[in-house]
């Protein structure tokens, strides 16, 4: 027995050995390297009116560099995030954070991008035309302070949670309130995914009527090489701290690739609100129904076009249309 116990201790002390010289290989091999970011959105809009012309929404410039293996520091400016009472465009500290990867695990510490619409922007494949359902409705932030932690359970499983400020990336401060966020994305079948988050954002009560926020989101998508489709409902109950103001919506789109530069796609978003007991009018403009279809073309890797048709069916004011054309390019 003993000469069995020593022959798989020197089996184990050969195989630790191996696993050791592999890694140290990977380390040596590793060398630290850099990538310049670069993205802008750029459009034309015209309302078929007296209203047209271009615009900018995005003007990213940046740089991501591997520290170590699994460890990346980025730092992204955004020149078209916002402007100021004059309509001058203002810069902004876009994102600044680490990252680090193991295996299973992925974390970001810092003023990074959340996940609560993330995935949705993956399987929607067009945020260069429009933004997703909650990220174009003002009900949570695209990057905030903080941190976020995704684990892979198994192949199909995997659970996220995150711990920010709350406030975006625009206001940055310290106080007492927090944004805790968690969710979970299944893949039952193959190249389908289907995902639960939620999230509770904490605020110092100053009145009666001042309640927590929260947003509860649900999410069924479909994609593969040629065709990506997306559903999802989406609910954000007490908005901007009030009682009983709450809003929701389901979104709707899918993207066909028609040709080897050409896709085809469309997108169907309903909105509604309801209205707290103190509140004698409505208080929302978002209420009705978005109907968006149109054409991208993508002559080489780094720029895509999309003419596209929008008709908003407001609840409480006239319906608009528009036709614009989307561009984007990136490094």
């Amino acid at each position: 027995m003993k000469k069995l116990n020593y022959y798989f201790a020197f089996l184990l002390l050969i195989k630790l050995s191996f696993v050791n010289s592999q890694e140290v290989k990977e380390e040596s091999a590793f060398k630290p390297s850099g990538n310049v970011i670069a993205r802008g959105f750029l459009d034309y809009s015209n309302n078929f009116k007296n209203e047209s012309g271009f615009n900018i929404t995005r003007a990213f410039l940046g740089y991501s560099y591997k520290i170590l293996p699994g460890l990346e520091g980025v730092v992204i400016l955004d020149g078209a995030s916002g402007k100021n009472s004059s309509g001058k465009l203002e810069p902004y500290l876009r994102n600044a954070y680490l990252c680090w990867k193991d295996k299973q695990f992925n974390v970001h510490a810092g003023l990074t991008g959340l996940l609560q619409f993330s995935i949705q922007e993956n399987y929607w494949t067009h945020r260069y035309v429009a933004k997703s359902f909650q990220d174009m409705n003002s009900m949570a932030p695209s990057v905030d302070l903080g941190f976020t932690a995704e684990y892979a359970i198994t192949p199909k499983i995997s659970v996220d949670f995150s711990l920010t400020n709350g406030e975006g990336y625009k206001k940055i401060k310290s106080d007492n309130n927090a944004r805790y966020a968690a969710g979970i994305s299944v893949k039952p079948l193959k190249n389908t995914l289907f995902r639960v988050y939620a999230d509770y954002y904490n605020k110092s009560k100053d009145s009666l009527s001042t309640k927590d926020q929260s947003n509860v989101a649900l999410f069924l998508g479909y994609q593969n090489p040629k065709f990506s489709a997306g559903a999802e409902y989406n609910h954000q109950f007490n908005r901007d701290f009030v009682n009983g103001k709450d809003f929701y919506g389901y979104s709707f789109y899918g993207s066909l690739k028609i040709a080897p530069k050409w896709r085809t796609f469309a997108r169907y978003d309903w909105a509604d609100s309801s209205n707290p007991s103190t509140s004698k009018s409505y208080w929302s403009k978002l209420d009705g129904q978005l109907l968006m279809f149109g054409f991208e073309f993508c002559p080489i890797k780094q720029i895509k076009l999309a003419p596209n048709f929008r008709n908003l069916n407001y609840a409480r004011r006239d319906a608009e249309q528009y036709f614009f054309i989307n561009a984007e390019f990136r490094l």
